[in-house]
């Protein structure tokens, strides 16, 4: 009999989960000061979709244990939506733009290089290429000004046609993010177990969990399986001492029980989710929650905002990385007008929580912050996270004129 083998992917489980609730919800830019530059990095990040890039830097990190964000400079197309929007906030004078990719491993090699201090001073992505029926290798290496183009066409790694070229950035444009092991690593000898033991199981349910018909004795008018109203009809025979005996069937199951297996199944499901700190979204756990407090839920899943905060400190490092390539690039190359404005601007950032919040509890606090002078009228608006411009916003309220209620008589 072929052997049973049940794969449970709860890599990618533990893996999306986990990037959910690092930054499944984008992160929150504020500004020191606002101006045009802040719009300008504002319309890149949005062009870029550096939103949806964080998540799946975050993702393949966490999958592959390596992944990287390369930006780069390219000519602008005055009639694409940048250049409309750009054209709008009248930069129309810009001639080039700043882009971003992912690099992984499943199509290339990248080497980062550090020094003494933990700064990286080169970073290596390697790569193949088809040139007709040959592969050739390709090697970009980066350092704070250049970019060197190498391949291998010729027979031996030499300078491409492209050879050393300034990159527009005075730092080295890769966000690399790494850790030592995937994210699931410290539970992969349970989820070898769980898989053994289902697969195990699947196998004996195929030899033994379906009825087998057992007759004993003669039949003479078997019935089809389609056949409704099935009857066997065993004929009456004499035995030897003249006494007449009949045919029987009987149904030959399993009767050992499975509740061992189970318990095995379910102790290892529960321990996967504790270790790797991911908590069990399934169906059959959140149906009989019903309705409980945004503080109820977010107790409920502690143990994986503890993992996901514990990650904070990374992610926040390789968000102003991302921010201060983006500032580099205007500077030097697509807005150096701005290279004196950008010298002083600097970000907050703020982390966003998956987990809904409570908004009629919320909107009542900060209803009474307000109403005590505590806080601004644009902090509350920030605070309630129901419009993304809270300074726009707060102008449009301004602007509003007050409806007048004539007097009753």
């Amino acid at each position: 009999m072929k052997a049973v083998r049940i794969p449970i992917n709860f890599p990618k489980k533990i893996v999306t989960t986990a990037t959910a609730f690092e930054v499944g919800k984008p992160v929150t830019l504020i500004p020191s000061a606002e101006s045009d530059l802040t719009k300008l990095i504002d319309q890149i990040w949005k062009s870029n979709r550096l939103n949806a890039a964080i998540q799946k830097l975050i993702t393949i990190k966490k999958t592959e244990t390596q992944a990287a964000i390369q930006f780069y400079i390219l000519d602008l197309d005055p009639m694409s939506r940048f250049g409309k929007v750009l054209k709008f906030f009248g930069f129309g004078e810009q001639k080039k733009e700043i882009k971003a990719k992912i690099l992984d491993n499943t199509s290339g090699k990248m080497t980062p290089y550090f020094d003494g201090s933990g700064n990286m001073i080169a970073f290596m992505w390697e790569y193949l290429t088809k040139e007709g029926d040959k592969s050739v290798n390709n090697v970009q290496i980066w350092d704070a000004k250049n970019v060197h183009n190498l391949d291998d066409s010729s027979g031996s790694m030499k300078y491409a046609d492209k050879g050393m070229l300034l990159h527009g950035f005075d730092r080295i444009p890769i966000v690399y993010a790494s850790q030592d092991e995937p994210e699931w690593f410290d539970v992969k000898e349970l989820i070898d177990r769980m898989e053994t033991s289902l697969s195990k199981l699947g196998g004996s349910n195929d030899y033994s969990a379906y009825p087998l018909l057992m007759l004993f004795g003669e039949v003479t008018n078997l019935p089809d399986k389609d056949d409704d109203g099935k009857v066997l009809l065993f004929p009456m025979k004499k035995d030897d001492e003249g006494k007449y005996v009949n045919g029987r069937a009987e149904f030959l199951t399993a009767s050992n029980a499975t509740e061992s297996i189970k318990l095995e199944l379910e102790n290892l499901k529960g321990f996967i989710y504790s270790i790797s700190q991911t908590p069990d979204l399934s169906f059959d756990n959140v149906k009989g929650l019903g309705t409980v407090s945004v503080v109820a839920l977010k107790l409920l899943f502690l143990d994986a905002m503890i993992k996901a905060m514990s990650n904070e400190g990374e992610n926040r490092t390789m968000i102003e990385r991302i921010i201060n390539i983006i500032i580099s690039g205007i500077s030097v190359t697509t807005n150096t007008k701005m290279s004196t404005e950008a010298a002083s601007l600097y970000y907050d950032i703020i982390f966003n929580s998956i987990i809904p919040d409570d908004l009629q509890t919320a909107s009542e606090i900060i209803t009474s912050l307000r109403t005590a002078g505590l806080i601004s009228k644009q902090t509350a608006i920030k605070l309630l996270d129901l419009v993304e411009d809270p300074k726009a916003e707060l102008e449009l309220i301004k602007s509003e004129v007050p409806e007048v209620i004539p007097p009753t008589n």
